[in-house]
């Protein structure tokens, strides 16, 4: 594998990690028990808060997987023409062929399991925002630590890529 290949698999895991760390609650370990220890069902001020915080939490992560998720599938490079001709200056990942095709593989793992795990909570969470806020909010905990494990699997499938590589 090449050096500049290696390298950006390794930040993208350094990345990863780091981001379930920036994620997760400290004290608690898991959204869920966050929601059932510090929100209290009866408090409108106390589900708001941790709607608030939830939300931000979702959307913070979202927004760095999308980069990640760029640097794995391609990249873009920002030219004058990129309005024009844009298709023409991606670039894919410098990876040889076995391990791109690794990493694609690991990729849509990745999306198939948040589609297939965390879609249905999705679907619950828009349908129960309406109805229950306490059981909307676990809802959107349960979400978060659905993303959290398979951001835990992508990055656990990126190191095994690294590890078997050919130097």
């Amino acid at each position: 594998m090449k050096e500049e290949g290696r390298d950006s698999l390794e930040f993208v895991i350094e990345q990863l990690d780091k981001l379930d760390k920036e994620v997760r609650p400290v004290k608690h370990g898991s959204w869920v028990l966050w929601v059932e220890k510090e929100v209290k069902s009866d408090d409108e001020e106390s589900l708001l808060i941790a709607d608030s915080t939830l939300m931000m939490k979702c959307a913070t992560e979202q927004g760095k997987e999308k980069v990640i998720f760029k640097i794995l599938v391609g990249q873009n490079r920002l030219t004058p023409s990129l309005t024009n001709r844009g298709w023409e200056f991606w670039k894919e990942p410098p990876l040889p062929r076995k391990e791109r095709k690794a990493v694609e593989s690991a990729v849509i793992h990745w999306s198939e399991a948040i589609r297939a795990r965390g879609g249905a909570l999705k679907e619950d969470y828009e349908n129960s925002h309406r109805t229950d806020f306490y059981s909307a909010v676990t809802l959107l905990a349960s979400l978060l630590d659905v993303e959290s494990a398979c951001r835990q699997q992508l990055s656990a499938d990126l190191k095994s890529i690294l590890v078997n590589s050919t130097a």
